[in-house]
């Protein structure tokens, strides 16, 4: 309980930290992408932060318009067991979009719902709804495992990375996360995540993701408390 405290009040410290930091780069960012690609700047998504609770986040935009139309095919192109993950070099990223994903510029929108508690900084991501009831079929009896646990804007299987790893492994990584959130070292695991994802910003190179099995072995180190 003490771990989780202390996590709620990094989030609050953080976020409002970010917010203040990063609003001329939110503002330019706003004004570029409206510049260069229209209306909306900002793309909204319904998505499941727990097993029955859903709320609306909200990113910049850094795909066409267009991008959810059959003629992207998306879905039967990348949905992989409930996970959907497009690689950055697809035709539906715009070129400004391309610049936001890879900084993560994207993601600081997110900042809000941490801040009032609807999410964390570091947690598995949330997805949408249909992706959820994929999962359900796919792994009926341990699908809820990642959710015992926030939701958050990076984790562990962003720093191991979306690409490395199957569907099955990245189930098990964050669910073993919801583990550690429930019963170890939230903290430890946390700080792992977190400056993985700062070594992966600023490399942007495929060679700094962590592998499957150093990303299991840190997450069960955080158990033994």
């Amino acid at each position: 309980m003490f771990y989780r405290i202390i996590k709620r009040i990094e989030d609050i410290i953080f976020s409002i930290s970010i917010l203040i930091i990063f609003s001329p780069i939110l503002v330019l960012s706003s004004i570029i992408s409206l510049f260069l690609h229209g209306w909306p700047i900002f793309y909204s998504s319904k998505r499941m932060v727990g097993t029955n609770n859903e709320i609306t986040i909200y990113k910049f935009r850094t795909m066409v318009k267009d991008a959810t139309s059959v003629k992207y095919e998306l879905e039967d192109k990348y949905m992989k067991d409930g996970y959907l993950d497009i690689p950055i070099d697809s035709e539906v990223y715009t070129t400004f979009g391309r610049l936001l994903e890879r900084t993560q510029i994207v993601e600081i929108p997110q900042v809000i719902p941490v801040l009032f508690g609807k999410m964390s900084f570091v947690g598995n991501r949330p997805l949408p709804q249909k992706n959820i009831e994929i999962m359900k079929n796919k792994y009926p009896h341990k699908w809820h495992l990642r959710f015992d646990s926030p939701m958050g804007i990076t984790g562990i299987s962003q720093v191991v990375g979306k690409f490395e790893i199957n569907s099955d492994q990245r189930l098990e990584l964050e669910s073993l996360y919801s583990k550690v959130y429930q019963e170890g070292n939230i903290l430890k695991a946390d700080a792992y995540i977190f400056f993985s994802t700062i070594i992966l910003l600023l490399l942007q190179d495929s060679s700094a993701y962590r592998s499957y099995e150093s990303a299991e072995k840190v997450l069960r180190s955080c158990l033994k408390v």
